[in-house]
């Protein structure tokens, strides 16, 4: 109660409460009665009450000034000094004591004081600046006080309280009130949507809690919604705006597609499954993936067995690698091959779905059986060429053999009995004739019978067999200047069709060289060997070939020059061209009229040899 008093209530009371004591003494001791402990008594209550009120050095100075007032009661008229010493310092221990304890409890007021006046400044200061909407509400629903944000989204600046018609959506009237009751019964709700009312009648959706506060007032947190719809509402634009583009693109496919989500039902059928089934594909959506198959699936021959592989796949969740059915025709349905594949889908998203494809493959199969019979019709024309060369080998060769047998033996026999100079040309033309009808014959055959199995290919050493070739045309070669390079590569190839070749290349720039001293150089091109094929080339010093003969001298029987001034019979530069094609090769000629000609060619290096199978 003291506390509650001012500076001047104290101080009448104070000089009251003395005046009293000092009287009640001065009226004892003039009655007679003076005992020294109605002294300390009298002035003992006094100091304790006053103490009460005033703080440590208050209480010192009420000790003193009390022991002044009992100086003349126990010095001057009781004669006890020591009483008096013992008085004033009971009044300093009972002063100071209340006094330290008096300032004690105002400091700890002071700081509780300081304290609360901050915690409402910070609490009010938090309650304003909330960015979300914050309303001190009643059980009827009236906001009793409102934050910033409130006024800022919902307006009313002026108004400090609102009913709830005021702003909350009069759809989600009866929402609020029922949330209200459960909030002043149970303490707390929260994670409430519902939508807010602006002064200017926008809405504003918000996710609402609150916290009961007493008996009567509740708070309530409600979070502007607005931006985290609209994001939405821009994500699910942007979410169609991909699945529209997607379906439009998977419904232009040439493939059939079925998909179906983790229920199994089907969620997409593109058009090519209507075309492929004869079917309206929206029968197909929305529905379980095994009713969906079951009303297409009779269009199969197999469709027996292709139930039971999709039964199977969809119950074990595994993927179904490409089978091969048919469908079968009928009206508004055509014949087709189909690929078809069941693949699970593995992503977290939709896991658990499936994607059904179906590849239409008819054309790929008709072209396999058209490819098939003209490789079969193929193989018989090449049986009936092989019938062919033997009856040219036996039949043909042997009439031949005997008309230039017997022209031979008029020529040698019968010179000079019985032909004439006439008679003698015409036999020497059907002998010569003959002769090259045979060697076209034999080079014709040669030609025909290269064809070389790549499997069997070996190792060859260009250099060994060049010293061969060199050795076998020993008498062609004699006045001729053959250079050949000893550093030649090895390769991998039929080692007798390589000598072959090199053999006619040389026997050719021999044949057509007018020079006094046939130069010949063979070599081969390093730096080619790092592509997988070594450059061969075989140069001359001849009369060379002009540039729009360079392609036609690879044709069979082709020649340049007439009969009579060079033998053969045009097919060596072909059987070359040949060979060198049997080893994935190339070959051409460089030359200059008057200067001589170079002939290149490839033939796989050692290395090569997957390559070139792997071509085959």
């Amino acid at each position: 109660m003291t506390s509650r008093l001012n500076k001047t209530e104290k101080i009448v009371i104070s000089i009251v409460t003395y005046g009293m004591a000092v009287l009640t003494v001065i009226l004892l001791f003039i009655s007679g009665f003076r005992p020294a402990g109605l002294v300390f008594l009298a002035l003992g209550l006094p100091l304790v009450l006053v103490a009460t009120t005033l703080k440590l050095t208050g209480c010192i100075i009420l000790a003193l000034g009390t022991s002044a007032v009992a100086l003349p009661f126990l010095v001057f008229e009781l004669h006890a000094p020591d009483l008096f010493l013992a008085f004033v310092a009971m009044s300093l221990a009972i002063g100071g004591g209340i006094g330290l304890i008096n300032q004690r409890h105002e400091e700890r007021k002071e700081r509780w004081r300081r304290a609360k006046t901050l915690d409402d400044r910070f609490d009010d200061q938090i309650f304003e600046s909330a960015l979300d909407i914050i309303h001190f509400v009643d059980k009827e629903g009236t906001v009793l006080k409102r934050n910033e944000s409130s006024r800022s989204v919902l307006s009313y600046p002026t108004k400090r309280t609102l009913q709830l018609s005021e702003y909350i959506h009069p759809d989600d009237i009866d929402q609020i009130k029922g949330e209200l009751l459960r909030l002043f019964e149970r303490g707390e709700v929260r994670d409430i949507k519902l939508r807010f009312i602006s002064q200017d009648k926008k809405i504003i959706p918000v996710e609402l809690r609150a916290t009961r506060v007493n008996e009567r007032v509740g708070v309530m947190h409600a979070r502007d919604l607005r931006r985290q719809v609209e994001l939405e509402r821009q994500l699910m634009e942007t979410e169609a705006r991909y699945r529209y583009l997607i379906e439009e693109a998977v419904d232009t496919l040439d493939s059939g597609i079925i998909i179906s989500d983790k229920k199994q039902q089907v969620v997409w059928a593109n058009k090519t499954i209507g075309e492929f089934f004869g079917i309206d594909r929206d029968r197909l959506i929305g529905i379980e993936i095994h009713r969906a198959f079951d009303r297409y699936v009779n269009v199969f021959e197999d469709s027996q067995e292709l139930r039971a592989r999709v039964e199977e796949a969809i119950t074990t969740r595994a993927r179904i690698d490409p089978y091969t059915c048919h469908v079968r025709p009928s009206m508004g349905r055509e014949e087709r091959v189909l690929e078809y594949r069941s693949i699970p889908i593995e992503t977290e998203r939709y896991k658990g779905g499936r994607i059904e494809h179906y590849i239409d493959i008819t054309k790929i199969k008709q072209l396999e059986e058209g490819l098939l019979e003209k490789t079969h019709n193929l193989e018989k024309s090449n049986e009936k060429l092989e019938q062919f060369s033997h009856v040219v080998s036996h039949d043909l060769k042997e009439p031949l053999r005997t008309v230039e047998a017997f022209s031979g033996y008029l020529l040698e026999d019968y010179r000079d009995k019985v032909l004439d100079e006439e008679g003698i040309d015409m036999v020497t033309r059907m002998h010569r004739a003959s002769g090259r009808m045979r060697e076209l014959i034999d080079d014709l055959l040669n030609l025909s019978s290269i064809r070389m199995d790549r499997a069997s290919f070996e190792r060859v050493n260009v250099q060994k067999v060049l010293e061969e070739v060199k050795d076998d045309l020993e008498m062609r070669l004699r006045g001729v200047n053959l250079q050949i390079d000893e550093d030649m590569p090895t390769v991998r190839g039929s080692r007798i069709r390589i000598a072959e070749l090199f053999s006619n290349l040389i026997t050719n720039a021999i044949k057509y060289n007018d020079k006094a001293l046939p130069t010949l150089h063979i070599g081969w091109l390093r730096e080619s060997k790092n592509k997988g094929m070594c450059t061969f080339y075989v140069k001359d010093n001849g009369i060379g070939i002009e540039g729009r003969y360079q392609e036609r001298i690879f044709a069979i029987f082709e020649k340049l020059n007439p009969r009579e001034d060079y033998e053969g019979t045009g097919a060596g530069l072909a059987i070359c061209k040949r060979i060198v094609e049997e080893h994935k090769g190339e070959i051409w000629v460089e030359s200059e009229v008057g200067k001589g000609s170079t002939f290149y060619f490839t033939i796989p290096t050692v290395d090569a040899r997957r390559e070139v199978e792997t071509n085959a």
